[in-house]
C-alpha cells in the first residue's frame, strides 16, 4: 500500500514538473523558442521573409506579430522578440507607451531582442538619421545614440555589400567567426554607447571604423543588434530570393545570427 502511494506521489509529482516545465523556454531549454516578429506598418516585407525563413531555418517558430499585439497581448508566451529591417519611425506611430514599456519589461524578466537594421536603430536612446534626431519615442534600450546612414558605405537610398572586421573573438557569437565578414549594407545605423555604458563592441564597419554590432543585457534578458542585414544570402537563394550576381556575401551569415540568437535565448 505504502509502495502504491509512493509511485502516486511520484507520478503526480512528475505530471506537474513537466506542465511547469513549459512555461518558458528561456528558463528551462524544454520546448522550442517562440519568436515574435514584428511585422506592421515600417517593417520591410523582404526583411519579414528571409527573417523568417532564417529564424525557422534556426528550428524555431516563428509568429508575425503587429502593434496590437505588442500594445494589448500578452507577450510571455514568446522567448525572442526580433523588430526587423524597416522603418524605425513608423514603428514608433504605432505603439503605445504601455506597449513600449511591455517589450521593456519582456526583456527585462529574461525575454530576448534581436534588432536589425530598422529594430536596431529602435533600441536607441537617442535616434538620429542623416544628421537629425528623429522626434519619435524608442525602445531606449541601447545606452546611448543609434545614427546612420553612413555615406561612406553608401548614401541613402542605396545598398551595398559592406565588410565588417570582428573585433571581439571572445565573445560566445563571434568566438569562432572569420576576422572579417561581408554583410549587406542598407542606410543601417552605427551605435554610440554613452559614457559608462556596459556595451560589447562585436563588429565594426571597415569604413569608417564605427560600430556595427553589439550586445548587451537588459534586467535579466539579452539584446542583440547589427546595423547590416545578415537575414539575406545575396549567393544563394535560401532566403526565398533569387540570388543576386552583382553581390557576394561570400559565405552565409546565418550560423552567425543563429549564435546570436541562442546567446539572446541563454541556449
Amino acid at each position: 500500500m505504502l509502495k502504491r502511494r509512493l509511485l502516486y506521489l511520484s507520478v503526480v509529482g512528475l505530471f506537474i514538473l513537466l506542465v511547469t516545465s513549459g512555461c518558458q523556454s528561456w528558463q528551462t531549454g524544454n520546448e522550442i523558442p517562440q519568436i515574435a516578429l514584428y511585422s506592421e506598418n515600417g517593417a520591410d516585407e523582404r526583411c519579414i521573409l528571409a527573417t523568417t525563413g532564417m529564424f525557422e531555418w534556426m528550428g524555431y517558430d516563428v509568429t508575425l506579430i503587429d502593434a496590437d499585439s505588442v500594445n494589448n497581448i500578452i507577450l510571455e508566451k514568446y522567448d525572442l522578440i526580433c523588430f526587423p529591417g524597416g522603418d524605425m519611425y513608423q514603428y514608433s506611430q504605432n505603439i503605445s507607451d504601455d506597449g513600449f514599456e511591455k517589450i521593456r519589461n519582456f526583456i527585462r524578466a529574461g525575454g530576448g531582442y534581436i534588432g536589425i537594421c530598422g529594430g536596431a536603430y529602435f533600441t536607441g536612446e537617442k535616434i538620429f538619421w542623416q544628421g537629425n534626431q528623429l522626434p519619435m519615442n524608442s525602445l531606449a534600450i541601447f545606452p546611448g545614440i543609434t545614427r546612420g546612414p553612413i555615406d561612406e558605405i553608401a548614401p541613402f537610398p542605396h545598398c551595398k555589400m559592406c565588410k565588417t572586421n570582428i573585433v571581439n573573438t571572445s565573445h560566445p557569437i563571434t568566438r569562432t567567426e572569420p576576422d572579417t565578414t561581408w554583410i549587406c549594407y542598407c542606410y543601417g545605423p552605427m551605435f554610440l554607447p554613452g559614457e559608462g555604458a556596459e556595451i560589447e563592441i562585436l563588429g565594426r564597419y571597415d569604413i569608417g571604423d564605427q560600430p556595427s554590432m553589439a550586445v548587451f543585457e537588459y534586467g535579466m534578458g539579452r539584446v542583440f543588434i547589427i546595423g547590416t542585414h545578415p537575414e539575406f544570402e545575396e549567393d544563394s537563394e535560401q532566403d526565398g530570393f533569387p540570388a543576386v550576381k552583382e553581390m557576394n556575401d561570400y559565405g552565409s551569415d546565418w550560423n552567425l545570427m543563429k549564435k546570436a540568437t541562442q546567446w539572446c535565448l541563454r541556449k
